[in-house]
């Protein structure tokens, strides 16, 4: 039985990044807003678009990955703040059948040598969720974590959340997918 393919997602934003199974990197926005190129050979490989870029990630075959882009821990989340659970569930989500989360942390060591971002846990397996599921996700860090920073970038196709336990700050993002 071959591996469940990726859920395509609803859009893509600069910064984002697709991996080839031969460990190319193609990344949005690098030199052109809106344009996926091969990153260091930008000049030599031809651009992409997001629709060939959802359909490599949709492919049959195994290997490409998407890693979205991790906004740094010293700006704020992209979107408008989501600051309970009313808010959440008002969220306009269609057309996205589901979403897929990728989590992020960012460990004090990590902090003290110069990483504002952090690291994806396993961006090879994201979580897929339902709508449902993505509500009730966002409204549980709001409940259990008073500190927490939810936000929902309906450009972008994206919620965030981010909230600290101990010393580990932890950023989760939920892109939606078809």
């Amino acid at each position: 039985m071959g591996r469940l393919r990726t859920a395509a997602p609803l859009r893509f934003t600069d910064g984002d990044s697709l991996r080839a199974p031969h460990g190319a990197t193609w990344r949005r926005g690098l030199r052109t807003p809106g344009v996926w190129e091969e990153f260091p050979a930008a000049g030599q490989a031809g651009p992409r678009t997001d629709d060939e870029a959802r359909a490599l990630l949709t492919r049959e075959e195994e290997g490409w990955l998407l890693v979205p882009f991790l906004p740094p821990v010293t700006a704020p989340l992209p979107g408008t703040a989501c600051t309970s659970a009313q808010q959440v569930r008002d969220l306009l989500l269609a057309p996205a059948s589901g979403a897929v989360l990728y989590t992020a942390r960012l460990g004090r060591t990590q902090s003290f040598l110069g990483d504002d971002r952090g690291a994806f846990h396993d961006v090879a397996h994201p979580v897929r969720l339902r709508p449902s599921d993505l509500r009730a996700t966002l409204e549980g860090v709001l409940t259990r974590r008073a500190s927490a920073k939810v936000t929902y970038h309906r450009f972008s196709g994206r919620a965030y959340a981010r909230y600290a336990t101990g010393s580990t700050l932890h950023t989760h993002i939920h892109l939606l997918t078809r």
